[in-house]
């Protein structure tokens, strides 16, 4: 009996061993297994942060070649400096307007500001005349019914002395007249002062190269 019971008391104690030994294991594993996904998601930014360097890298580039390009051309171009917000217009190696620039457009529902992507576009046309008419949607939000003559409709120039369209739902144009309320505006554009406005408007042709850095 005594000798069952020694017996007994062994392999309790045996399978106490493995059960802590088992639960021992199994903390390391999951310790292991926090380790490792903390160790891969640095992985993973690190190769994200490299890849972004790179892309980056390679629009630079681009950007630099395209410059180089254009200054070896005869035909305008505008680079636009997004960190100080400055509009300038060259050609060949000659600087024809320096000026500075507000950002304007809708905002989201999120409340984010309009916001220009760092990209090389072409200018796809451009207009003297930004004569608006109000359309009839925005009678309806007033509650007020459209007038029949579409004269009492037109805002003249309500975006300053002319217009130059970018593409990517972009344009450049002067401050838009208060008679052209804020709904109606579903673009952003680079607002310049008229006398600007106009310099750009005569030169830069449809073709153009712009620069957004």
């Amino acid at each position: 009996m005594g000798r069952t019971l020694a017996v007994i008391a062994t392999v309790m104690f045996g399978l106490a061993l493995v059960r802590v030994s088992d639960a021992v294991g199994k903390r390391e594993l999951v310790r292991a297994a926090r380790e490792l996904a903390v160790e891969d998601s640095a992985a993973r930014a690190e190769y994200q942060a490299r890849a972004d360097t790179r892309d980056r890298l390679m629009l630079d580039n681009d950007f630099l070649g395209r410059r180089i390009e254009m200054m070896s051309r005869r035909e305008p171009y505008l680079v636009i400096n997004r960190r100080e917000q400055k509009l300038t217009m060259g050609m060949e190696n000659r600087l024809l307007l320096d000026t500075k620039f507000r950002l304007r457009g809708p905002i989201s529902r999120n409340g984010d500001e309009p916001s220009l992507p760092r990209a090389t576009l072409e200018v796809l046309a451009k207009r003297s005349s930004t004569d608006w008419y109000k359309p009839d949607w925005l009678y309806a939000l007033e509650g007020v019914p459209p007038p029949a003559d579409s004269l009492e409709r037109l805002v003249h120039d309500a975006f300053g002395p002319g217009e130059v369209f970018l593409g990517a739902g972009i344009s450049i144009h002067g401050r838009v007249k208060e008679a052209v309320p804020a709904e109606a505006i579903d673009h952003t554009f680079i607002e310049l002062d008229t006398s600007s406005l106009k310099a750009v408007v005569r030169t830069i042709q449809p073709g153009s190269q712009v620069f957004i850095q």
